[in-house]
């Protein structure tokens, strides 16, 4: 019976069997493919796939990771922004907490215009008051100007220092800039709370003369109920300052630290 040929390899005398022991060439590749090198003294960060990979998204021990956590879907690290946006509730309680807290500090300027006495006597006669009854003009426009003047303080120095105010504070959420939630700027926050103070303002002093104030509560009332269905939640003074409302945390960096 013959034997199958056999190959006799190359003819250079250099050459070596794939079989044969290593000799003094260079030892075998222990990496991983694909993984790329590692600095000296520090493995490689593993393949997601492999035992011992962290979740995609969580970042590998000793490397750095987004600066904040990955939402549920989207590519590995990414965030959707939406997921920070700050809830309405959490925005109608932080309003509702800054107007009690403002409501306190200016009632004494907006009692002072009653006329007691004019009531009371009207009261005695069986007749309706008038606003010119029931107010002292000149008295109540200045204690409308003190209101308006402390709110526009209130809010535009507490949001351009810190993004917040107190209400702010006790509900969890900030005030930063639409485009990269950053810090929002004075002439931001100063546009923004401009509106608000226009629009309260009007609605006040309309209210005096007729009708035209209910028009001027209904413009201001849809300024705030624009976020229930705007798709990130913006007012339509965050519209006018170029800002979002978010939410705050300790894995939430603050834009304002540095102020």
């Amino acid at each position: 019976m013959t034997q199958p040929p056999q190959d006799p390899g190359p003819s250079s005398p250099d050459w070596t069997s794939p079989n044969a022991p290593a000799g003094d060439g260079p030892p075998p590749y222990q990496g991983t493919f694909g993984a790329g090198p590692s600095a000296p003294g520090r493995p490689a960060p593993p393949v997601p796939g492999q035992p011992g990979a962290p979740h995609p998204g969580i970042p590998h021990p000793g490397l750095p990771g987004p600066p904040y956590p990955s939402h549920h879907y989207g590519p590995p690290g990414h965030v959707d922004p939406r997921a920070l946006l700050a809830g309405r509730w959490a925005r109608l309680g932080a309003a509702l907490l800054d107007a009690i807290i403002l409501g306190i500090v200016s009632a004494p300027f907006l009692f002072q215009a009653f006329r007691w006495d004019r009531m009371t006597e009207l009261s005695q006669q069986g007749r309706t008051p008038t606003i010119e009854d029931t107010y002292d003009i000149p008295r109540l426009m200045a204690g409308y100007a003190f209101t308006f003047i402390l709110g526009f303080a209130y809010y535009t120095v507490q949001h351009a220092r810190w993004g917040q105010t107190l209400g702010k504070r006790a509900a969890g959420i900030r005030v930063v800039r639409a485009d990269d939630h950053l810090a929002a700027s004075w002439g931001q926050i100063a546009a923004r709370q401009g509106l608000v103070s226009v629009l309260a303002a009007l609605t006040a002093v309309l209210n005096l003369v007729g009708a035209a104030g209910l028009l001027m509560s209904l413009i201001s009332l849809a300024d705030d109920a624009w976020i229930l269905w705007d798709d990130r939640k913006q007012a339509l003074h965050d519209k006018v300052g170029k800002t979002v409302v978010v939410k705050t945390g300790p894995w939430a960096p603050n834009p304002y630290a540095r102020r």
